[in-house]
Formats: structure tokens, sequence, C-alpha cells
């Protein structure tokens, strides 16, 4: 079974809703078998990747930390654009991100870049400036750790 351009891009769509919901069901049955989650830029501006998870569970950590971060995730002036090979669909987007408890706003530009095969979400790359994110000063989770000790 293939994936049509069009069913990727609604699979993806589905999945950055999922990511906003905070809702890791959601994301969790969106997800391949063999998923993966890169964060390609490093706060120490090596080409080595910042977080990598590896397989669907590490990514329903790595959303679960989100949600437990943050009380409020969108994606803003969302432009979509389908890759040529018709499984990779790419996201640009404004982050609005909030946690109202620890008076955090986190506003950043992100490219996703998401491959699809099968109707499922087999890898994603999130592109946003690491520097915005480690001036929040939040903690690592253990998703997040565990991504980074590979």
């Amino acid at each position: 079974m293939s994936t049509s351009p069009k069913d990727a891009l609604a699979t993806a769509q589905a999945f950055i809703r999922a990511f906003e919901n905070r809702d890791s069901n959601a994301v969790a049955s969106l997800l391949a078998p063999t998923a993966s989650f890169v964060i390609p830029l490093s706060i120490e501006g090596t080409p080595a990747p910042w977080y990598v998870f590896e397989d669907p569970q590490s990514i329903l950590g790595y959303i679960e930390s989100v949600a437990a971060k943050f009380d409020h995730v969108a994606f803003l002036d969302q432009v979509w654009t389908e890759g040529a090979d018709g499984r990779s669909v790419f996201l640009q987007a404004n982050g609005d991100i909030l946690s109202t408890a620890e008076k955090l706003v986190y506003n950043n530009v992100y490219i996703f870049r998401i491959d699809v095969e099968d109707g499922k979400i087999a890898k994603v790359w999130e592109y946003a400036n690491p520097v915005a994110y480690a001036n929040l000063g939040i903690q690592n989770s253990e998703a997040e750790n565990a991504a980074q000790a590979r």
C-alpha cells in the first residue's frame, strides 16, 4: 500500500493537530511502528541533532513532555507544501506556545518535514531556533534526556 500526496497531507495535518492538542493518544494512532522524530538544530551549534526520538514510545514521551510543560500549543500562519515525492509534507508556522503557571511565552518559527508511509507518520524533522527554547530555562524531561543520550 502506498500513500498518495493527498493522504500524506491529511495525515501530516492530523499529526500537527494532535501535537497542538497535546493529545498523545491521537499522535500514537498516526505513528508507524518504526517512526522517529528528530530535532536537528542543536544549541551547541554542531551538525549533530539536538534530540533524536528513535521510536513511537520516545515520540510519545516527547509529546507528553510538551503537554506537561505548556498548556497552550499552537502553530499559526500555517503554510503547507507537498513534496515532489508524494510522501513528504512540509509545514512552515509560527509557534504560539504558553505556560500559564510559569508565565512563559515561547514564540519560535518552525519548519516541519513529515514523511508518511502507508498512511502513517514515518519520520518527523522539527526545525526551530534552539536558542529561543534554551532561553526559557526549562529543564529537560526524561524523554528529552534519553533523546540526547543516544
